[in-house]
């Protein structure tokens, strides 16, 4: 994932999770997920994938349980937790069953992909 902090007087630039071949904007993903009633999911579910993923453990160790993950229906892969392993990482630590998490619809998955599957070949942009 690379989120490129705001500077003073500069607009936040997008956060984006990079995986494999596919790269989601997360921050459109949060836009659209704005306000929407959060599921839940089993942190023992979804933590066996952490191995894939970078986590800076200093930054796991401030995120907010409370924050919902987001995930995504992605072509070919199955659903995926695009926003939210530090807080899978941090809720597994703590021993923490279940994580607040929101669901995109196939529709909003492709609209906020960047690349990957039928958007072509990943690349950073």
């Amino acid at each position: 994932m690379t989120a490129q902090p705001a500077e003073q007087g500069r607009p936040r630039m997008r956060e984006v999770f990079r995986f494999g071949f596919f790269g989601w904007n997360i921050s459109a993903a949060e836009r659209i997920v704005e306000g929407r009633e959060p599921d839940v999911v089993r942190v023992a579910d979804v933590a066996p994938m952490l191995w894939l993923v970078y986590v800076k453990e200093d930054h796991a160790a401030t995120v907010d349980l409370s924050k919902p993950l987001i995930v995504a229906p992605v072509p070919e892969l199955g659903t995926l937790v695009i926003d939210g392993w530090h807080r899978i990482w941090k809720a597994r630590k703590a021993g923490v069953e279940t994580l607040p998490a929101v669901l995109l619809t196939p529709d909003e998955e492709h609209r906020v992909r960047m690349y990957g599957g039928d958007k072509g070949p990943g690349h950073y942009r």
